[in-house]
């Protein structure tokens, strides 16, 4: 069964800001690590029917730069492998 997530990163000035949004807004392990290689983990693992909206994305991709485009590439990598995973980026 599918499950939807909406995040909001309006507050996230940071890579850590980012990092605890994602532990307070999915259902990662207690273990997850807090960076793009643990998520990209997660996402693989647990993301197989998960529908994740980030809204308010123009703020992070701005305070964030290039991490930021590394969330959006690795999340678009693990959707085309993974078909019951969609992950979306709103501004």
């Amino acid at each position: 069964m599918e499950q939807v997530y909406y995040i909001d990163l309006m507050e996230v000035y940071s890579k850590e800001d980012l990092q605890d949004l994602l532990v307070k807004e999915l259902p990662l392990p207690d273990y997850y690590g807090k960076n793009l290689d643990a998520f990209n983990d997660a996402l693989r693992e647990f993301g197989d029917e998960w529908n994740v909206v980030f809204y308010n994305s123009k703020f992070a991709e701005h305070r964030l730069g290039n991490y930021f485009e590394e969330l959006k590439r690795l999340c678009g990598e693990a959707c085309e492998d993974m078909p019951g995973l969609l992950i979306r980026f709103f501004p």
